[in-house]
Formats: structure tokens, sequence, C-alpha cells
């Protein structure tokens, strides 16, 4: 009778550990998460669907050129750059820094970047 009252109490105490957190730390960075705004998640745009929104542009004029498969942007500032795919979907924001900018991976295709049409072969 001894043992399965034992057995009984250190199953619940392990169920106890386990299923309440240590100081309730995890409610905390719950509820902090959600207060940060660092911390949003952005609903990515369908990949079947082209979006209905206009085409978003950088906030600072930019020079594209492309060689072979690889794009080099020349920009004035840091600001991020949106690349949408031939039907207007997003497909990538890059960061670009101030001065030159390679970007390379992007696979063949039309692509729209600053509304001018690039064509990568």
């Amino acid at each position: 009778m001894k043992r399965t009252s034992i057995r009984r109490i250190i199953l619940l105490l392990l169920v106890a550990v386990m299923w309440l957190p240590a100081g309730g730390t995890l409610r905390k960075r719950k509820a902090q998460a959600r207060r940060n705004p660092d911390s949003l998640v952005v609903a990515m745009p369908s990949l079947e669907m082209p979006s209905s929104r206009k085409m978003s542009t950088s906030a600072s004029p930019v020079q594209i050129n492309v060689t072979g498969r690889v794009v080099q942007i020349q920009s004035d500032c840091n600001q991020l750059l949106p690349i949408y795919t031939q039907s207007g979907v997003l497909y990538l924001t890059a960061r670009l820094n101030k001065g030159t900018n390679w970007l390379g991976g992007l696979p063949r295709g039309r692509y729209f970047i600053n509304n001018r049409p690039i064509t990568i072969q």
C-alpha cells in the first residue's frame, strides 16, 4: 500500500513539474512577445494568387544593372528594396547598404525591382 501511494505522489509531482513552468517564466515570455512590436509575424502573400495591392518601391532612387545572374544595385542610403515576381507576388525584400550591393542567387526568370522589369538569364 505504501508503494502505490509513494508512486502516485512521485507521478503527480513529475506531472506538475512538467505541466507548470517554474516561476511562470513561460507566461512572462509570451506576454512580453505580444507587447514587443519587433516580434510581429508578417503574413506572406500566396504564391498561387497575385497580390491585388500595388507594388511598393524603394524609399530612395537606386540604379540597377544585371550581369548574367547577378544584379548590381547602387543605393544612396540604407534601405529595403522589395523584389516581385512576374505575376506581382512579393518574392524577396533585400536589405541594401549605402553604396554598391550585389544580389545573387535569384532563380532564372523575370522580376520587377522598383517597378522596372529585370530578366535573370
